[in-house]
């Protein structure tokens, strides 16, 4: 089969489309999938370009991809949640080979079934960061009577994502973008929209219930002071890969710890829960984003989409941070 490996940590160029053996199931409750789409996230580009080698330690070459859509080929003899032809998405494991490749094995409690209501290419852009909002902003957002929600950089892939489930959420929802993608986040649920060029956001708001944080070390620390006692800021950004270019890969992890520890501690100190939210796989939040989408709750936002032989166009493209929404890498059409 066909799979875009990297065998060395540098730029999108470093990935090279190769033929390699077809995956095959390693554990009882393995599910092997024949892939549609994959799609891209700024993780993607860390890992590749060795910025999260400290944390995220992979074995090269390795084939990337965190997002997958597409048909079941085959089921381990443990698996009791899906059959041969089924159609699934979600996110495979960091620590095995990826979806950009047309064929990607995965345990099973690492997906749920497709929305039927939309297309491979469109459920592909929803599992990492639809996990990741989802985490970020619930139970707060339940657990809070008309909460005022901060989410930055509202036409990202998280971003998109959050503001229709802090809608949904009755929340009043704030977002920063460009002036180019005003239109964009009011239509997904934004109340008030903040340009981050011409304003500092931090003297914008106040009195917020929540924060996601999605831009920087710097801004996770501003966001303090703008939620009230109780609230919460989910940050998404753990400065590992700008640590590891100043002090290396392992030095890097430790000064990456003492920030977290130091951004909690702050937190605790102003009545404010401070989190660093790394995304977990879970089927049943997989299940429920489904759900919303076939209720028309969820819309996937999809800027563009590449072929798989163009998937080094694909990060530098990513890396641009001019994304609308995701990135998707199409494998069968």
């Amino acid at each position: 089969m066909k799979a875009a490996r990297l065998h060395e940590y540098g730029p999108p160029e470093n990935l090279k489309i190769e033929d390699i053996p077809e995956p095959t199931l390693q554990t009882p409750t393995d599910v092997r999938v024949a892939v549609h789409a994959a799609s891209i996230n700024p993780i993607d580009w860390k890992m590749r370009s060795g910025a999260q080698r400290g944390a995220l330690r992979v074995s090269l070459p390795f084939t990337g991809g965190l997002d997958v859509s597409g048909e079941v080929l085959e089921v381990g003899p443990g698996v009791t949640r899906f059959s041969v032809g089924d159609l699934v998405y979600g996110c495979p494991d960091w620590r095995r080979d990826g979806s950009y490749a047309e064929q990607v094995v995965l345990d099973e409690s690492l997906l749920a079934a497709k929305p039927a209501s939309i297309t491979h290419l469109q459920a592909a852009s929803l599992p990492l960061v639809g996990l990741t909002a989802w985490q970020c902003l619930l139970p707060k957002l339940t657990d809070t009577d008309n909460a005022r929600v901060l989410i930055q950089a509202g036409s990202g892939g998280v971003g998109t994502f959050a503001l229709q489930l802090a809608k949904h959420h009755g929340a009043t929802v704030i977002t920063t973008c460009s002036p180019r993608n005003n239109e964009l986040v009011r239509s997904l649920g934004a109340d008030e929209v903040i340009d981050y060029r011409t304003q500092n956001w931090w003297e914008e708001v106040s009195d917020i219930d929540l924060v996601l944080e999605a831009v920087g070390t710097e801004d996770r620390d501003r966001a303090l002071t703008v939620v009230k006692k109780g609230g919460r800021v989910a940050s998404i950004n753990s400065g590992l890969p700008g640590n590891t270019a100043k002090y290396g890969p392992n030095c890097g992890v430790l000064a990456t710890g003492l920030g977290l520890a130091n951004f909690w501690l702050k937190g605790k100190l102003n009545g404010v829960d401070a989190s660093t939210v790394v995304k977990r796989t879970r089927a049943d939040q997989l299940e429920a984003i489904a759900k919303l989408v076939e209720e028309g709750v969820i819309k996937p936002v999809v800027d563009r989409v590449f072929p798989l032989e163009q998937i080094a166009d694909a990060h530098v493209y990513g890396e641009t941070g001019r994304i609308r929404g995701k990135v998707v890498i199409q494998i069968r059409a």
